[in-house]
């Protein structure tokens, strides 16, 4: 079924590079040379994923002061200037390979880890800001991860039950304030441990509220999967 979905995308969607329109290589909608340019994370605190200086240090003293809800946010790349045009390419013009491409590449990262989470599922939108929108990217993203891991995809287990203020000008203890119950859980299925779809992680406060509100619903293990890190 997924060679088929995969051979018809192919068609509508042929593999092009996004940023210079060549070509695109290894089943990627970006060229060998516009693929060199993401730039890979370097050495980052084991729990919430943020930039360290030293590759000596596992854990950031946030996290060792206050350990977050979440065991582990990993990102794949930072969110410079390529990374930033696949991201707004998809979420603000609808470009749904740049979906495809990003989807791929971190589930290639991600196959490599020694097990698996019982299941995956996108950061959600509220149900207005995904009328405006159209879709949620991030749940774009997971449909590919889903497809190429074979994880089972839960769509509409957690939900945002409220429409928050932007997060965008907000400072991290805003943020934290402006997200607090903002999403609900729900599944008939006993699942021991998620991984949670973003395609940009910022300070970490979404993924924060969300694995708190997972935990709370009884999730023994939440990880956080992101494609960049702001």
């Amino acid at each position: 079924m997924n060679n088929w979905l995969n051979k018809i995308q192919q068609i509508f969607y042929p593999y092009t590079c996004f940023i210079c329109n060549k070509a695109g290589e290894n089943e990627l909608d970006l060229c060998g040379q516009c693929h060199k340019d993401l730039k890979k994370m370097g050495p980052v605190c084991q729990i919430c994923g943020i930039a360290m200086q030293s590759k000596q240090l596992f854990t950031c003293g946030r996290c060792l002061a206050k350990k977050p809800h979440f065991d582990s946010i990993t990102t794949l790349y930072e969110y410079d200037e390529t990374s930033k045009q696949l991201i707004q390419a998809l979420k603000f013009n609808s470009k749904y390979n740049c979906a495809r491409t990003m989807g791929k590449l971190m589930s290639e990262h991600f196959q490599l880890n020694d097990t698996l989470p019982d299941a995956i599922l996108a950061v959600p939108l509220h149900k207005k800001r995904r009328r405006e929108r159209g879709f949620n990217q991030a749940q774009l993203i997971a449909q590919h991860i889903h497809q190429q891991l074979d994880i089972p995809l839960f769509n509409n287990a957690c939900t945002r039950t409220i429409n928050t203020a932007s997060q965008t000008t907000l400072k991290a203890k805003e943020r934290r304030k402006n997200l607090r119950n903002a999403f609900s859980y729900n599944s008939l299925q006993i699942i021991n441990s998620i991984a949670v779809i973003d395609d940009v992680v910022t300070t970490g406060s979404t993924a924060n509220e969300i694995a708190r509100t997972l935990k709370k619903a009884g999730v023994k293990h939440v990880e956080i999967w992101g494609f960049a890190r702001a």
